[in-house]
């Protein structure tokens, strides 16, 4: 099955609660365009990465496949929803990992 990177997007923005009209400023485009946006099968790089910024999930993880050429889970991932933001992490046994993702976390609170 082919990945749908528009309509990935959508879920996402659905579930982070944030208006379209900002959601669209935020990523410097029109809130018209936003439904093209979740139209689309494929996107530009540039415009991913901004989406994938302003919406805190790694859309480009959706894209890396495993030996059986299926969608392999994220090694991370950000929801959020309003006042509730729902992580889900996959950890390696290293302490390096570990400490990566707090950081991680630290940094998403101090944004909040």
């Amino acid at each position: 099955m082919q990945l749908h990177i528009g309509k990935e997007i959508e879920k996402i923005y659905q579930n982070s609660g944030m208006k379209l009209s900002e959601f669209a400023k935020r990523i410097n485009t029109s809130s018209r365009n936003v439904y093209s946006i979740f139209a689309r099968p494929e996107i530009k790089t540039d415009q991913l990465a901004k989406i994938s910024e302003v919406l805190r999930f790694n859309f480009f993880s959706l894209y890396m496949t495993t030996k059986s050429n299926q969608v392999a889970e994220p090694e991370e991932t950000y929801v959020a929803t309003k006042g509730k933001i729902t992580i889900t992490l996959e950890l390696d046994g290293k302490q390096s990992t570990l400490d990566e993702h707090i950081r991680k976390i630290t940094a998403i609170n101090e944004l909040l």
